[in-house]
């Protein structure tokens, strides 16, 4: 194990080594197949680059029919207050570090912040977008000759992560993950570039397990995410409480893309047995559409354990749910404080940029009103929910915006800095690459002698 850290710690050293003398590509080259990644840049007049996967949205769009002409980047919707404070979080890092005199000395580091819609399509599409250099589709010829990208930070959870690190550990790029804790990704054989903020899923596995036995419950319900997170998580998991004699009363799964019929056969499945704990492992924006057929079929009498994803997401602790979700327990993420974040998360505002159409969402949706002037849609959701409705749009305001609202005023999780779990790992993730760097710096001062 010693030996695998220490020819990581190399490989990831000769690769930014590499990335530091060469400064991309000479001549001029262009690649076809352009992708739609929205996101945040900020790139001129510094001489490194550090990437960023976060799901600003919680979903694309589905196609209404099947297409047989060339495949189109998919449109993004269900704008995600909690992504948005991620991204935020990470250019409150790159800033500090930037300003800070014992960390980079003499070096100033940019970002390219991508938007992965919490989907894989939108993740590989951002992976293969910071391999090439631009929104294109070659992954093995980088086009650019800007400052190198030296790390990703991302991509969310374990899933896109597990998509964009077998991408980028082909080529031994580093990729620090904050949220993806599947323990698949412990494997370096697999994902040799890849390391983490956030501990192994075992462990928490392992404490699932414990935590049931101590309760002494035997006659239990699995649910799990249709996805690397939900199935490794409950597979471990049921090891350990099948050695104790335990039983799984049901084990169902939620599909990672929406569908009405198979949330409801979970629903239904809960309803007909007569187990009354319930360990769920899955994502919350997963979980969302479950929670809410939950609420629906007002099901109550059932005691939740929860995976870390989900325990203090307040897309679940919603009041609408208090009553069937009342008494969940679950392993929450260490969380932490980031001095000036809440300052800086204030420090938003549509008319900072023009061209911020993310913003312009985030404004939009935050005070349900339209930025003059802006065709950037905001409240769509394009699935039929658990009452079998279909909605294009959600019910939006005539109201114009002023720019004179209040961030203050507005109730969501994106100021809320009270507990900073993930937030936190994103702030660390971005510490760490950047520490690595200061190392690499000062053994390269030390070589030029």
């Amino acid at each position: 194990m010693a030996n695998m850290k220490l020819y990581l710690l190399l490989g990831l050293f000769a690769f930014v080594l590499r990335m530091l003398v060469i400064q991309g590509a000479e001549g001029t080259c262009r690649l076809l197949g352009k992708f739609d990644l929205r996101g945040f840049m900020e790139s001129e007049n510094h001489m490194l680059i550090i990437g960023g996967m976060f799901p600003i949205h919680f979903r694309t769009i589905p196609e209404k029919e099947p297409t047989t002409s060339e495949p189109v980047s998919p449109k993004c919707e269900g704008f995600n207050f909690r992504g948005f404070r991620w991204a935020r979080a990470m250019i409150h890092a790159v800033q500090e570090v930037n300003n800070r005199l014992d960390i980079l000395p003499n070096i100033t580091l940019g970002y390219h912040i991508y938007d992965t819609c919490f989907t894989t399509s939108k993740t590989v599409e951002g992976t293969l977008a910071y391999l090439t250099g631009q929104n294109e589709t070659m992954p093995n010829f980088r086009c650019s000759a800007g400052a190198p990208l030296v790390a990703v930070i991302g991509a969310g959870g374990s899933t896109l992560t597990i998509a964009s690190s077998r991408i980028v550990g082909l080529y031994y790029f580093p990729e620090v993950g904050y949220a993806s804790s599947c323990s698949v990704l412990s494997d370096k054989y697999q994902f040799p570039s890849f390391l983490r903020t956030i501990p192994n899923d075992n462990h928490q596995s392992l404490a699932m397990a414990e935590l049931v036995r101590h309760f002494g419950w035997v006659w239990i319900g699995t649910i799990a995410a249709d996805d690397d997170y939900g199935k490794y998580g409950i597979k471990y998991f049921k090891q350990n409480v099948e050695k104790s004699g335990i039983c799984i009363a049901f084990s169902e799964t939620i599909p990672k893309i929406y569908s009405r019929e198979k949330i409801l056969e979970v629903v239904e499945a809960i309803k007909e047995s007569t187990a009354n704990i319930i360990v769920v492992y899955s994502s919350d924006i997963d979980l969302s559409p479950l929670m809410e057929a939950i609420a629906h079929n007002n099901i109550t009498g059932k005691t939740w354990i929860a995976s870390e994803a989900w325990v203090t997401s307040a897309l679940i602790a919603k009041p609408e749910y208090f009553s069937f979700l009342g008494g969940t327990i679950g392993f929450g993420v260490r969380r932490g404080d980031i001095p000036g974040l809440k300052d800086f998360l204030l420090d938003v505002h549509p008319d900072n940029d023009a061209r911020d159409d993310l913003t312009i969402e985030f404004w939009q949706t935050a005070f349900n009103c339209t930025w003059p002037n802006s065709s950037i849609p905001y409240n769509t959701d394009f699935r039929i929910n658990v009452t079998g409705r279909e909605s294009g749009v959600h019910p939006v305001s005539d109201q114009l915006c002023t720019g004179k609202e209040k961030l203050e005023d507005i109730k969501n999780t994106y100021l809320d800095v009270s507990e900073l779990r993930i937030t936190y790992n994103v702030y660390k993730a971005v510490f760490t690459v950047a520490h690595f760097l200061g190392f690499v710096n000062d053994v390269r001062d030390n070589y030029s002698r």
